[in-house]
């Protein structure tokens, strides 16, 4: 750990918050600090800057990997590839396997700048799952025998067991205790349990009586009220009888009344009785889901495993003679014809993803870019991650359409004097 730095937070790829230094962006942790022996990203990768006043959001002060095994050791194919770029770690093995193979190498002090899926064949022609790129200026001899040691680790010894500290009566009366005490929990939660039943059964027989009671009174109601219609019936009768008739019909306004609230507190009563089984239903309607998605998860699980299965055997049983990065510009981009020293810069980008994306568009028929001055039917797109130290925002296409095809120029600036020469080697295409 060193001390605290003033720079722009920026946003990491996995969402924590982070910071240059030396080139690199580490994770900020609680305390605001970075951790330069932990994992890190090239800036090329965090373009995003956290907004200011906004709350940064740390990243865990180290990785939880006590739950998952020991890392045994890599059995898949690898080598070690070295270039003008650096070292580079290509090996075989799924996206978990890529992962502690990382983070073994992060242990054992071997910095890994950056690493993905790989795309290029390596030095013995190979293609391989993954490539890690090595941050570290070593002798490649150096470098292949520090990886050597972490990807195939001596086994372990086995040591005698430690003597005892205790005699084993005093370890058995501590755990008996312990279990006494667990076992004390257990019945005081069984207990409470058992009481919020009770509780909840009472609840549930009282609603129930209380809704018997309502039906009851609301039946005498509903025969008290037919026989008061029937006494007005026959009170209207009889003009004599008119002040009878208005008693009666008081007596029946005032009976409609309480069959109103008999009826409004039935009505309460019953919906609490389908509250409480609704919310016995809902419970195992969520235990049935819970299963279902689990069961629906796991089945895609094994269909995406299979899918890559098959993707990378057909790759492999039906790649075109042609390979490497000509063979792939050339499947990928029909549309377009690449000159000069467009595809060898291609190959040494350490972050092709910015580039691929308008070549994309390109090959789609989008207009991208503006038009480059001084050379007719040119367009030019400027301002592309490159991933390389020092040239991470230089990356410029050059494209003209021409027929069915398009031409194609890619180029990393170096000054203002440099892509002048580039430009006019262009009007020779």
């Amino acid at each position: 750990m060193y001390g605290e730095v003033k720079r722009p937070v920026r946003i990491t790829p996995n969402g924590y918050g982070g910071i240059v230094y030396e080139g690199a962006v580490y994770p900020v942790q609680k305390g605001d600090l970075i951790d330069l022996a932990g994992p890190s990203w090239e800036i090329g990768d965090c373009k995003r800057f956290l907004l200011a006043g906004a709350d940064v959001p740390y990243a865990p002060a180290a990785m939880e990997t006590h739950n998952r095994p020991a890392f045994e050791g890599l059995k898949g194919e690898w080598t070690l590839d070295t270039n003008d770029f650096g070292h580079y770690l290509v090996f075989n093995g799924s996206e978990r396997l890529a992962s502690d193979v990382v983070n073994s190498l992060e242990s054992a002090g071997l910095a890994v700048q950056r690493w993905d899926v790989s795309y290029r064949p390596a030095s013995d022609g190979k293609f391989y799952d993954w490539f890690a790129r090595l941050r570290t200026k070593s002798e490649r001899a150096e470098v292949a025998a520090q990886v050597a040691a972490v990807l195939s680790p001596a086994p372990k010894s086995l040591g005698l067991p430690a003597a005892p500290t205790v005699s084993p009566l005093e370890d058995l009366a501590t755990r008996v205790e312990q279990l006494l005490d667990l076992t004390a929990e257990l019945s005081e939660r069984l207990s409470h349990s058992e009481k919020e039943v009770d509780s909840l059964r009472q609840r549930l027989v009282g609603a129930t009586d209380n809704e018997t009671k309502l039906m009851q009174a609301l039946d005498r109601s509903l025969a008290y009220q037919k026989s008061l219609h029937d006494q007005i019936a026959i009170v209207t009768k009889s003009n004599e009888e008119n002040a009878d008739a208005e008693a009666y019909s008081v007596r029946q306004t005032d009976t409609e009344e309480l069959l109103e609230l008999a009826l409004s507190e039935n009505s309460d009563l019953r919906h609490a009785v389908v509250n409480y089984r609704h919310q016995a239903e809902v419970a195992d309607a969520r235990i049935g889901g819970f299963e279902t998605t689990i069961e629906m998860l796991e089945q895609r699980l094994d269909e995406l495993g299979q899918e890559a299965f098959v993707r990378r055997r057909r790759a492999e049983m039906h790649a075109a003679p042609r390979r490497g990065v000509v063979g792939f510009l050339d499947n990928a981009f029909a549309r377009l014809a690449f000159v000069l020293d467009s595809v060898e810069i291609i190959a040494n980008l350490d972050a092709p993803a910015s580039i691929l994306r308008a070549l994309t568009q390109i090959d789609m028929g989008q207009l991208s870019g503006r038009d480059l001055e001084g050379l007719r039917g040119w367009r030019e797109v400027s301002k592309l991650a490159t991933g390389i130290a020092g040239s991470e925002n230089m990356g410029r296409i050059y494209y003209k359409p021409e027929g069915g095809k398009v031409l194609v120029s890619v180029h990393i600036k170096q000054d203002e004097k440099e892509q002048r020469r580039h430009i006019e080697r262009l009007r020779s295409v």
